[in-house]
């Protein structure tokens, strides 16, 4: 089933167009269409100008909030400061110590989610062009910025412009010249709004938001920008100097703990080389004895049989030697990759904040297919080799012992040559694994942007960046072979010089025995051969070691603290939280988030958590969660959560966040990750968020695969399914995150409704973006600034005039906030009876 069909439209070249529509109407579709990321299969669009694009999901990249904005355009400060003014980013520029020279991490980690906003929107506008595609730009920003931002930005910086508007605040759709209602991917209807009225179109349910998504306060701002500036001074890894350690050996060879697995293989290599020599020598020692006494056949039957007893046994040791060592590096490859991944798991936010996916990438895929693919072929290689450069030296040096002068100062200039030739090679291994990284950042940016690139006419300006992290890459690498190349230079010329003098030691002593001449020249041939292969794949064995080396270092990495108890099946079993003299902050220099926090939360109790952005709202929910260490004491059904194992804690809560998180696997997965429920209740569970029709028309149903990202599905339906999700795992205790932040008011009363009815034995905390999702609660916690300013029921906190919660519920205008404690009042009647 198409998307889109049937669409039949006129956009009016400098007009103002808004649209909306329920959620999966196909809103943003429609502008992917527009912008050609999505193709037709039938009928024809024509767009004449250019475009800028504003994206639903902020797209921001590691660099300064000004690259941010200008991206790659020309700068225009007069145009520049008033696109930051209309956009309400002064004074987030003003407080930040930067300004807009200040570095947001990967993804804007060190940025709000209405400065992300702003400046995704900042971008776009800027941008000198004829149509503007703005994608629900103001659900993440407040009341009065949002007024601010459609009156200064919308209706007068962009006045004269084509702008195509989708939002959910219907409150400005009266300053709209067409207005246009999707559903189910059809335009059912198109005209102003008092044309739509005027036709008998109901907007009831399209009622105006209440949204009071507030602003950073100073000190707020500040804080979140020091909790994560670290990242966004140092994009790079930690290059380390020096020669690989011996622990670097150990991490390696001893990550089994496992003693046999080691020595079976070096005792193998040792009796194989023992071997092959020994063949050799036996051979020249038969040579001899056939030229200077002769002997009888029967005799030299005895030494044939000798001589391919020594050949089989080297043959067979050879074979268990490879079984050997093959299962010696697949073991400690695994173990390796496994420390890494666990480290990982369990790392501290701090981690990062301080690591992009690029440098984590980096690691698990270079790195580790190194360790994988390349080091055991050196290592294999450059043992045995150099143990058949060292029968080598000592079948000569038996056969002449004064060879053993000439045979030491080779092996010192080796040495030396080694060790002078490694303090390079290594430091520029280490700068080629440490500029991978922004490379791969680079690439795992511009995918998640592509849409806004193109739609920018980004892609030569993206793909010369691409080029010069390439360029930077590829000199390392260059430098590296170049390095190598010099090395091989010096030890070929070592080589030469020592089979020179051989040979001329032998020219000139004729009374040598035949047989220890071959010998000599054989083995010769063979070191001539072997000793520059075999002492530079030692030297690229332990350059390979670097990685071995950087995911060793990931055993250093902060771990969230542990603990061994596990809680009941049972726990818990009433849902009620009580926090005592909790303080929290995101590290040690950082602020605190959380001051002092005291309060309880009863047993099923439905409470609303608002505030302006960085209040602490969030930081509550990072409390109970353990996700920051805390001071003070957090307990649900009096135990003490600092107590449990976090895997256990995690696991007895549920969480829908502002931004839903899918899995790219079957839908199944999504909602019972760990196959622990049946068909039956999955199905149940989707037929509760109205989804199950939805599904049932999937191709393969609940085994449908899901993008990533959960990218073929809309915003609104991903949200669905995370709702879905708790409603399978039925915990006691469910806490959303400003869950329908970007969802329309219809699929926001749904959520609220489906809340009501299959959560109504649960403790439900809901971090509020609109006051009318918490109206109804039986507590309202209001924080400022870290602290919990008032916690009552919401009726009870509007008889004080001068309160928080009072002047958060004016801000939405007198209408909605004469609705609003309407609402309170119904709701604490109820309580009441």
């Amino acid at each position: 089933m198409p998307i889109l069909r049937n669409l039949n439209f006129k956009i009016e070249s400098g007009s103002l167009n808004a649209i909306i529509g329920p959620i999966a109407s196909g809103k943003t579709s429609l502008l992917s269409l527009i912008l050609g990321e999505m193709p037709m299969t039938t009928g024809s669009l024509n767009v004449s100008g250019t475009i800028s694009y504003a994206p639903q999901v902020a797209w921001i990249f590691s660099s300064t909030i000004k690259q941010n904005i200008l991206f790659g355009s020309k700068m225009d400060h007069s145009r520049y400061d008033q696109v930051i003014k209309c956009c309400a980013l002064e004074r987030d520029l003003k407080l930040l110590p930067h300004g807009d020279q200040t570095v947001v991490g990967e993804r804007g980690s060190s940025l709000s989610g209405g400065q992300k906003a702003r400046i995704n929107l900042a971008r776009a506008i800027y941008r000198e062009a004829d149509i503007y595609l703005l994608d629900d730009p103001l659900s993440a920003v407040d009341t009065e910025v949002g007024k601010q931002i459609f009156e200064q930005c919308i209706q007068t910086f962009l006045k004269g412009k084509t702008v195509m508007l989708v939002t959910h605040q219907l409150q400005y759709l009266k300053h709209i010249n067409s207005i246009m209602v999707l559903e189910t991917g059809s335009l059912i209807t198109k005209g102003t709004k008092s044309e739509l009225e005027n036709s008998g179109f109901d907007f009831v349910h399209f009622l105006q938001e209440t949204d009071m998504n507030a602003e950073d306060p100073p000190n707020e701002t500040m804080a979140r920008y020091e909790a994560a500036h670290t990242a966004s001074k140092q994009p790079t890894e930690r290059l380390t100097t020096g020669l690989i350690t011996f622990r670097t050996y150990k991490d390696y060879f001893f990550a089994s703990k496992d003693c046999v697995i080691l020595m079976v293989p070096v005792l193998l290599f040792i009796l194989v080389q023992l071997s092959v020599s020994s063949s050799y020598y036996f051979l020249a020692y038969w040579v001899n004895v056939e030229h200077n006494y002769g002997i009888l056949p029967e005799q030299r039957s005895a030494y044939l049989y000798v001589y391919c007893s020594i050949i089989l046994a080297a043959l067979i040791l050879t074979v268990c030697r490879s079984l050997y060592f093959v299962k010696l590096t697949a073991t400690s490859s695994r173990i390796l990759h496994k420390r890494m991944f666990d480290n990982v798991l369990h790392a501290t936010l701090g981690f990062f904040n301080l690591n992009s996916s690029g440098v984590i990438l980096n690691r698990f895929s270079k790195d580790l297919a190194t360790i994988d693919e390349l080091l055991p072929n050196a290592i294999m290689i450059a043992t045995r080799t150099v143990l058949a450069i060292l029968g080598v030296f000592c079948v000569i040096c038996v056969v002449n012992p004064w060879f053993i002068i000439p045979t030491l100062l080779v092996v010192a200039t080796l040495n030396f040559l080694r060790r002078f030739y490694l303090a390079t090679d290594l430091n520029v291994l280490r700068a080629e694994g440490q500029v991978r990284g922004p490379l791969y950042s680079h690439v795992n940016a511009s995918l998640h942007g592509l849409a806004t690139i193109r739609a920018f006419g980004m892609q030569d300006l993206l793909t010369e960046e691409f080029y010069r992290h390439q360029d930077i890459h590829t000199s390392a690498l260059d430098m590296a072979a170049i390095v190598s190349r010099a090395f091989a230079y010096w030890m070929d010329l070592l080589n030469v010089v020592y089979i020179v003098v051989l040979t001329l030691y032998y020219t000139f002593n004729a009374d040598s025995y035949g047989g220890n001449i071959g010998l000599i020249i054989s083995q010769a041939l063979q070191l001539m051969a072997q000793l520059p292969w075999g002492v530079r794949q030692a030297t690229d064995a332990e350059s390979f070691m670097v990685s071995v080396e950087r995911v060793a270092e990931y055993d250093l990495i902060d771990r969230e603290e542990e603990d061994n108890r596990v809680p009941p099946n049972s726990w818990p079993d009433r849902g009620q939280i009580e926090f005592k003299d909790v303080y929290l902050r995101y590290n040690e220099y950082a602020p605190y988030a959380l001051k002092d926090l005291n309060m309880t939360i009863s047993s099923k109790q439905k409470i609303g958590i608002v505030g302006r952005t960085g209040a602490g709202k969030s930081s509550i929910i990072a409390a109970l969660f353990r996700l920051v260490n805390i001071d003070g004491s957090i307990s649900i059904d009096n135990v003490d959560i600092c107590s449990l194992n976090l895997r256990d804690l995690r696991a007895k809560m549920s969480i829908i966040p502002q931004d839903p998180v899918l899995f790219t696997s079957s839908i199944r997965n999504n909602l019972d990750p760990f196959g622990e429920y049946d068909d039956e209740i999955l199905w149940k569970a989707l037929e509760e968020v109205r989804l199950k029709d939805v599904v049932l028309n999937l191709p393969s149903g609940l085994n449908f695969e899901i993008s990533q990202d959960g990218s073929n599905f809309s915003v609104g339906q991903r949200q669905l399914l995370c709702l879905a999700r708790a409603i399978v795992k039925d915990n006691k205790i469910l806490i959303l995150d400003e869950a329908t932040a970007n969802v329309d008011m219809e699929t926001d009363t749904l959520i609220q409704e489906t809340i009501r009815t299959q959560f109504s034995n649960c403790t439900v905390l809901t971090v509020a973006h609109r006051l009318n999702t918490i109206i109804d609660s039986d507590k309202v916690l209001v924080m400022d600034m870290g602290v919990a300013v008032e916690f009552d029921h919401p009726h009870l906190l509007l008889q004080n005039q001068n309160g928080v919660f009072y002047n958060l519920v004016q801000q939405t205008g007198a209408v909605m906030a004469e609705i609003l404690a309407d609402m309170a009042k119904k709701s604490y009647s109820k309580s009441k009876t």
